[in-house]
């Protein structure tokens, strides 16, 4: 069934809440493996705002292969991301070049287009500007509630929205969190040239920034949410007095270019206690969210969206071991990435006495 805008549907096998790239990867899954399925994607935007969380490295290539749909990425000339520099444990920058990455280059995204378009190329049905107002168990599946006011019945339904984790929540699910991670984000008219993810780690946190598509650049700084509040990170000034005592990524950055708009999110590390239950489960970072530094959240979410789409599979043929073997691998990835977390934030040491750095070498 191809693409429609809040074209009217009654009933359908899978109703994925969240348009993402984790939500768009279950569609496009299911249309490859199990196409006799009928999907609805409910997104509560538009896809014209503006989306932190930029980066997809190499390794997405094998996986954007699985989903077919790697030539047509390919073909729309994203702009290439050659090396990372971060000045982490140390103050001058170290770059990490894609010459030693099994993955090849990485890419810089414009988010919200690279999920809308991904939502559409599943050919699941699309509902924008539509939010989910509650769920019920009848016979044979779900009645969903949508904002728009028309019910949806689905057999199947799948949490793609994000640290939220609404659909879990409503379900009785709890989100556990390990930290208090926020990002602080502003854009930049630019006319520089670097092509390079930069990454500098500073006294109360850290700062990314990396070149789009128009002469934009993102730019966010990273802190806890207690931290953020007594550096006054939400005022315009303080955000760039604090972006001025950075020695790096300030030179790429000058005042005079700054645009209007701020987003701030929440970036905490997070898992759900029960990521999939009777005939639901939870992708991406509604299953588990982790630290941006990471910079594997888009890796992250075609994979688990993949992995989700055998598990539904498995469900609507009457295998019963699908669902929990793919909670085994959720709640295996998210243990394997604490230890690695406290690896990396321990190879910072210069503000070790400092809230934010402490609370992640003693947590």
């Amino acid at each position: 069934m191809k693409t429609g805008l809040n074209a009217g549907l009654n009933a359908c096998d899978v109703v994925v809440v969240g348009g993402g790239p984790a939500g768009g990867a279950v569609a496009l899954a299911l249309a490859a493996h199990a196409p006799s399925l009928e999907v609805t994607i409910v997104e509560q935007s538009n896809y014209e705002g503006l989306r932190p969380g930029e980066v997809l490295p190499g390794q997405a290539r094998p996986l954007l292969e699985q989903l077919g749909i790697w030539a047509a990425f390919a073909s729309q000339h994203h702009r290439v991301v050659p090396a990372t520099a971060t000045a982490w444990g140390e103050p001058h920058l170290r770059e990490n070049h894609v010459l030693y990455s099994m993955g090849g280059h990485g890419w810089h995204l414009e988010r919200a287009a690279f999920d809308k378009w991904l939502a559409h190329e599943s050919g699941a049905r699309l509902l924008v500007e539509t939010r989910l107002d509650g769920i019920e168990r009848v016979k044979g599946g779900w009645h969903v509630h949508l904002s728009t006011g028309e019910p949806i019945h689905a057999r199947f339904l799948v949490d793609a929205t994000g640290r939220r984790a609404l659909l879990a929540r409503m379900l009785g699910s709890t989100v556990r969190t390990f930290d208090r991670l926020a990002g602080f984000v502003r854009y930049f008219r630019t006319q520089d040239d670097d092509p390079r993810t930069m990454i500098e780690a500073v006294a109360d946190g850290w700062w990314y920034t990396a070149l789009l598509e128009g002469g934009r650049r993102v730019v966010a700084c990273m802190t806890d949410v207690d931290i953020a509040r007594s550096l006054r990170l939400h005022r315009e000034s303080d955000w760039l007095d604090a972006l001025r005592q950075t020695l790096h990524i300030q030179s790429l950055t000058p005042d005079t270019a700054f645009e209007a708009n701020a987003i701030a999110r929440t970036a905490a590390s997070s898992a759900l206690d029960h990521p999939f239950g009777d005939a639901w489960l939870a992708v991406g970072d509604a299953a588990c969210a982790y630290d941006p530094l990471s910079g594997h959240g888009i890796l992250r979410a075609l994979r688990s969206g993949i992995l989700a789409s055998y598990a539904i599979g498995d469900y609507f043929a009457g295998r019963q071991q699908g669902l929990p073997r793919y909670g085994q691998f959720v709640r295996h990835g998210f243990s394997g990435y604490l230890s690695a977390y406290k690896r990396v934030y321990e190879m910072e040491r210069r503000w070790e006495t400092n809230a934010f750095w402490k609370r992640r070498l003693c947590g």
